[in-house]
């Protein structure tokens, strides 16, 4: 916390002792505080020991402290950096990763995020100049919250919005066009959060803060994809070699750890990738790998693992577990994550964490490849009919067959793909014009602010032809919005660190300038990422399609979540009758008991009243 004209209160201290045990399971091996600049800033961290165990406790400061840091995440190309600045005559006090920051700060200021490979959310002060400096890396593995407070005249942070909920004078108040972003797409892109008073980092994101509370924020990286025109700087077997080469050093890079690192290993293309690798890299050294084990066997991707894990001789555990077993842990991990997220495979990836803590506390992960070589079923499902959706008339042609054609019939889903545009594709305008149904007439204004919010970020996205346009839009929404905001909830929930190397900005700028047709070929996508594993992989690993990793929440509304179901559409009318108009959450509910599977659209309702409960607890 920053207050840029007097001294902190009382309180101040107070709330960070709060924050502090409301943030124990990000870092249950120490904590740490300290006051500057005459009283009025305060860093408070909690730390999860990975690099230099005994000498890396944070904060960390410069030479003549001047300087200070607070980083939550890992800089992976520390050592390298480290080395440049001893050159450049910096003298470091310990072996740590997060040192690098307050030296690299002294020399290129807010340039210095322009050097960094890691997965990152952190804190510089520069006493000299009054100023606090926050960031977010690049895609957003780490999050960061913040809150203007004493009358805008400071900034509160901290990873998590459970550690800001107890501060005075927080704006508390619905944000009614978060609330459409959520039902829309069951998370709050940032820079909302439900609560008006708190606001999140876009990945790729900076604050600088200073005196007279002005405030300067500024994205300092985007993804962005490159349609190539048909223009090829790499042959498709050069493009191979070139993804392999690039991923080996991400994956060593991960590897930097004074902790045992594991490995996630659900027996498809990402993970194996990452598997293999570590074993090409440390062909001598135990690796311990983990899979989720269902009972149902459509969702089990055990057998393809255990293929994996028997070839590279790793320690493998099937973490099995039942409906039952994920019920169990469902309340307590809803809560878990502060604002209304709605991704039910949180429950899985939180309980194979839990199980790999047992033995690891750094896991790495193959999230990611999806996003960034084309692993979704939209990206490839009519990619044949890509250049024909682009031919004069088309649309028109598209749009008079669906008007007469039945959507039971064969053929419409290809009909609804050809009438669309690129951004229209992105942004399912239909869907979207129903959210507003759920809002009180009065309110239908601001909800429709936050769906014109999504709409423009669609246009956006929409200079690329479709279905690169998609792989942008998913790398900088719904990767950093969901994908990374379950697998760092879910894993710090029990300590454990998850490392990605897809997530490595060296080999994104290589698959983002690649052809298509090197990611999309024969009905199916990561084309070239299946060329890029090893020989030994075999075939119904290597060509296996992708696999969900959900449990069965269309059962479970009608049997054991009933009565939280039911409990929720009561606290939405009690609290929401004024924006809502509760009777629409009952008619889905009525009908989802009636036969049809209107799960996805429940849950967000059930996590939604969840979250509403614990703000306005938390600040009882």
């Amino acid at each position: 916390m920053l207050d840029s004209a007097r001294p902190l209160a009382d309180s101040a201290m107070a709330w960070a002792e709060q924050a502090q045990l409301r943030l124990r399971h990000r870092g249950p091996d120490g904590q740490q505080r300290i006051t500057l600049m005459n009283g009025r800033c305060l860093l408070g961290h909690l730390r999860l020991a990975i690099i230099d165990i005994e000498g890396g406790a944070q904060p960390i400061s410069n030479e003549d402290g001047s300087v200070w840091v607070v980083c939550n995440g890992e800089i992976y190309n520390y050592l390298e950096l480290r080395e440049k600045l001893i050159a450049q005559g910096h003298r470091f006090s310990t072996h740590s990763d997060t040192e690098v920051l307050v030296h690299l700060f002294e020399e290129k200021g807010t340039s210095l995020l322009d050097d960094l490979e890691g997965m990152y959310a952190f804190a510089i002060v520069d006493t000299r100049k009054e100023q606090i400096l926050l960031a977010r890396d690049r895609f957003g593995e780490k999050p960061l919250y913040w809150a203007s407070v004493h009358d805008s005249r400071g900034l509160a942070f901290a990873s998590e919005l459970k550690a800001l909920l107890p501060l005075e004078h927080v704006n508390r108040t619905l944000d009614v066009a978060a609330v459409a972003q959520f039902l829309a797409l069951g998370y709050i892109p940032a820079p909302r959060t439900h609560l008006k008073g708190v606001s999140k980092l876009r990945a790729g994101e900076a604050i600088v803060f200073g005196p007279g509370s002005a405030r300067r924020t500024f994205r300092y990286w985007q993804p962005e994809f490159v349609h190539s025109n048909g223009h090829r700087r790499l042959s498709q077997s050069n493009a191979i070699e070139a993804v392999r080469d690039r991923f080996r050093q991400a994956v060593r890079l991960r590897l930097r750890s004074d902790v045992p690192v594991g490995a996630f290993l659900s027996g498809g293309i990402d993970s194996t990738l990452v598997v293999s690798t570590v074993r090409e890299l440390l062909p001598n050294t135990s690796l311990t790998t983990f899979c989720a084990s269902f009972d149902d066997e459509q969702l089990n991707e055990a057998p393809y693992a255990r293929l994996v894990a028997q070839h590279i001789g790793s320690d493998h555990h099937e973490v099995r577990f039942s409906s039952t077993e994920l019920l169990s842990i469902f309340d307590a991990l809803i809560e878990h994550y502060d604002e209304p997220f709605a991704d039910a495979s949180m429950f899985p990836t939180f309980a194979v964490c839990r199980a790999a803590r047992q033995h690891c506390k750094v896991m790495l992960s193959g999230d990611g490849g999806d996003e960034c070589f084309a692993g979704y079923r939209p990206y490839f499902s009519y990619s044949r009919w890509h250049s024909v959706r682009r031919l004069p008339g088309i649309h028109l042609g598209a749009d008079l067959l669906l008007r007469r054609w039945d959507t039971r019939w064969r053929g419409a889903g290809l009909l609804n793909f050809l009438h669309k545009n690129d951004w229209q594709l992105l942004y399912p305008e239909a869907e979207r014009a129903s959210t507003l149904a759920y809002f009180q007439p009065d309110y239908q204004e601001y909800a429709l602010a936050g769906l014109q919010e999504l709409k423009d970020d669609a246009q956006r996205h929409a200079r690329l032809n479709y279905p690169l346009s998609a792989m942008e839009d998913m790398a900088a929404g719904y990767l950093p919005e969901q994908i990374l905001v379950k697998v760092d909830r879910a894993s710090m929930f029990s300590a454990v660190e998850c490392r990605t190397p897809f997530l490595d900005r060296s080999l994104f700028a290589l698959a983002a300038n690649l052809p298509l047709d090197y990611h999309v070929a024969h009905g199916q996508g990561k084309a070239l990422l299946r060329r890029c594993l090893p020989d030994w992989v075999p075939a119904e690993v290597r060509w296996r399609q992708k696999q969900g990793f959900t449990p069965p929440l269309d059962t479970w509304f009608r049997t054991s979540l009933r009565p939280q179901m039911e409990e929720a559409i009561g606290e939405i009318s009690r609290r929401l009758r004024h924006v809502i108009l509760p009777g629409r959450v009952a008619d889905i509910y009525q009908q989802h008991q009636a036969g049809a599977d209107r799960s996805p659209m429940l849950f967000r309702w059930l996590v939604l009243s969840r979250s509403l409960t614990q703000s306005q607890s938390a600040h009882a």
